[in-house]
């Protein structure tokens, strides 16, 4: 007897094996998985960078690694100038506001000019200049609810999450990859978080950080998070070469962005590097959104082929990773499933707490922690080895398929189960 799977769709920003971003690369993981039991369609933009929306893919309907994917249509990013000026007005600091905070804001005086407050209309338009911004999909999930047992989205901060979840909340998975950043403040997230049938964390702190923020209606809330696969042993030296990589290395992977904290890194690496004359190198993974530095040890490899990457990664002598703000971080992940230890930007709580909870390398607040935990475990090899062994035990121990995808399976089952009752 052959059984039809169920339909879901997974609404995402943007999607595809060319698409370099942490979520994006979570939501492919868990399409492919879910793709198995349940007939997936992805839902996104025609977008490849996320700093313009500009639509570089074709539109329309495709299949990508046996996955159904409808790219939307949407506007380049709107007036950077403009959102600019709505992020000011909404966090307090227009030139007006600024000024009645400087005088004391007299009753008298807010009667007679009354102080610039953000609207809701203020919010739409800031989330529409925030994209992309793809007016088709909400109009598609209602006219297609019927036909999907539940819609599974990725992201709070964009337009297709923020809409897309308050137009089909009774059939919703919001997967918020939530972290601690001006815009999590905004009042219109209030109402995205509280709309979901259902919540899945990526850390536990993420939803102490979220349950402070929000009031969240949905007792459905899960630390889900994702699976990582098992790494196969084989290493292919060549892949070094390919780089000029002929001794010791450390590696970042991920976009290469200030909001990364990549110029942090770059400015501590060379310090390092004037005062520790030895041949280790930084390798940068990923594509270059700032200016270049130009360095006889820093290694600017591109945006790779996962194969080539996970050489690199697997090679490594550590994975280094400055951002302030992460949901989850993928690839600390991954380093540890290789048994390569991570020295981690200590200001982020969750990968404080990976390193906290798996002793798999360590944390920095300022530039001092940075060089002694560098020089440690570029030095001691035994702490290396450990570290990285202790890295791997808590991968294998708390970041399972199986668990991962039974929790979705309980999720949709009872969006499905509610849906047949109140029809």
């Amino acid at each position: 007897m052959t059984f039809l799977k169920k339909k879901i769709a997974i609404i995402v920003q943007r999607y595809g094996h060319q698409v370099n971003g942490g979520a994006e690369t979570h939501a492919r993981m868990i399409a492919e998985r879910l793709n198995v039991k349940y007939d997936v369609t992805i839902l996104t933009s025609r977008a490849l960078n996320y700093h313009t929306w500009e639509p570089e893919l074709p539109g329309g309907e495709f299949i990508e690694n046996g996955i159904r994917i409808i790219r939307f249509d949407h506007p380049p990013k709107g007036s950077r100038k403009k959102l600019h000026q709505f992020n000011r007005k909404i966090r307090g600091r227009h030139l007006i506001q600024k000024f009645f905070r400087f005088i004391g804001e007299p009753k008298w005086f807010q009667t007679i000019f009354p102080q610039v407050k953000a609207t809701e209309q203020d919010y739409q338009q800031w989330l529409e200049l925030q994209g992309p911004t793809m007016r088709e999909l909400p109009a598609y999930l209602i006219d297609n609810k019927e036909e999907y047992a539940a819609y599974i989205f990725m992201t709070y901060l964009y337009y297709p999450t923020a809409v897309g979840v308050q137009a089909v909340p009774e059939k919703s998975i919001l997967i918020p990859t939530m972290h601690d950043e001006p815009p999590a403040y905004f009042e219109v997230f209030q109402k995205v978080m509280s709309a979901p049938s259902w919540i899945f964390f990526n850390t536990r702190a993420e939803q102490v950080f979220s349950e402070k923020l929000f009031n969240i209606k949905s007792n459905n809330k899960e630390i889900v998070a994702v699976g990582i696969d098992e790494a196969s042993v084989n290493v292919d030296e060549s892949v070094k070469n390919k780089f000029g990589i002929d001794g010791p290395f450390i590696v970042y992977v991920g976009r290469i962005d200030k909001a990364k904290g990549c110029d942090t890194l770059l400015n501590y690496f060379k310090l390092f590097k004037n005062t520790y004359h030895d041949k280790t190198k930084l390798v940068m993974i990923g594509k270059n959104m700032i200016e270049k530095e130009e360095h006889p040890d820093i290694v600017y490899a591109g945006f790779l082929s996962d194969d080539d990457k996970t050489q690199l990664m697997k090679q490594a002598s550590l994975l280094v990773m400055p951002s302030e703000h992460e949901s989850l971080s993928l690839v600390l992940l991954e380093s540890f499933i290789y048994k390569v230890p991570v020295l981690a930007n200590g200001k982020c709580e969750v990968l404080k707490n990976h390193i906290e909870l798996s002793s798999g390398g360590y944390a920095y607040n300022n530039y001092n922690e940075f060089r002694n935990g560098l020089q440690l475990l570029l030095q001691d090899k035994e702490l290396n080895k450990r570290m990285g062994c202790m890295g791997y035990d808590y991968v294998k121990n708390n970041y399972i398929w199986e668990n991962v995808l039974k929790k979705f399976d309980t999720a949709i089952d009872d969006i499905s189960s509610k849906h047949r009752k109140n029809k």
